[in-house]
């Protein structure tokens, strides 16, 4: 799988990007589409446009943002992706600036060096191909994960921290749950191409996202996207156990189980999948 298909339509077409953690080596950018879907209209009552100016180009336009007085948190998957009604925030979670392309996770937007913003005009911002400025009333599932693509883009050309492109995997991995959710409770059937196709990704970004915050974790000053220690060492686990590492996953359980700084909250999480690993391999043998 290409690591960013979908890219072309924009002007931004590297060549040969394998490696998503390798700082020696240039971005590159594929092109498969993806799917598009219907977005319930309620869920533009959860969403505003704000204007925001760019630190590359220095040019004003509006992004969507989520009115986060009106949103109601429902729980989050094991692996912390938050679940609210009416609306998958992930989708608004990156600011992408339609005249120069630059594109970031909306906390670290304004967060660029001077180096950074040259490497930026040179290989996205002199490249890039403005599509439609106008401010859609939703972002579709297809145009967010073009939109985190970009964001995934610009981490690699502005030589981002691995936790930085790791966390950007994560949500795009969680962004392709939220497409095959919309396409099963649009009853297509898990056979056809886009679901299949779709499966794939979510997979695929998974696997990415667990690479980069496995580096991020032996490189990296905790706390790491916000997370301390045992937050971490228990998300790596999830995902280690999600992804059928199960040696991987009980040696971070066991970490956190003994840890003196979890909270009492983290250690049932960690007891949790403690058992389901065990009754895993059980079943295996």
């Amino acid at each position: 799988m290409d690591l960013m298909s979908g890219l072309d339509k924009f002007g931004l077409n590297p060549e040969n990007i394998n490696d998503l953690y390798d700082d020696d080596k240039v971005a590159a950018i594929g092109n498969t589409p993806v799917a598009a879907t219907v977005q319930t209209e309620d869920e533009t009552d959860f969403v505003f446009a704000k204007n925001i100016t760019c630190p590359v180009c220095d040019k004003s336009f509006q992004t969507l943002t989520v009115r986060t007085s009106r949103v109601r948190f429902l729980g989050s998957d094991d692996d912390f992706r938050p679940v609210y009604k009416g609306i998958d925030t992930i989708k608004y979670g990156v600011t992408s600036c339609p005249h120069c392309g630059y594109s970031a996770m909306n906390g670290d937007f304004v967060h660029v060096s001077g180096t950074q913003i040259r490497l930026l005009k040179e290989q996205v911002a002199a490249k890039f191909k403005p599509r439609s400025k106008s401010v859609p009333l939703l972002y579709s599932y297809d145009e967010a994960i073009d939109r985190f693509k970009l964001a995934l883009f610009s981490a690699i050309v502005k030589r981002a921290m691995h936790s930085e492109k790791a966390y950007i995997c994560l949500k795009l991995s969680w962004l392709y749950r939220g497409l095959l959710e919309q396409l099963a409770s649009d009853c297509r059937s898990t056979d056809s191409e886009e679901f299949v196709s779709a499966q794939k990704s979510e997979k695929y970004y998974y696997e990415q996202a667990l690479d980069g915050m496995t580096r991020a974790v032996e490189t990296e000053h905790f706390p790491i996207c916000g997370m301390n220690q045992d937050t971490v060492d228990l998300l790596l686990a999830q995902m280690n156990h999600k992804l059928g590492h199960l040696d991987v996953a009980s040696k971070l359980v066991a970490r956190v189980l003994v840890s003196k700084s979890a909270s009492r909250h983290i250690k049932d999480k960690a007891l949790d999948l403690k058992n389901e690993i065990i009754k895993k391999i059980r079943d295996v043998k």
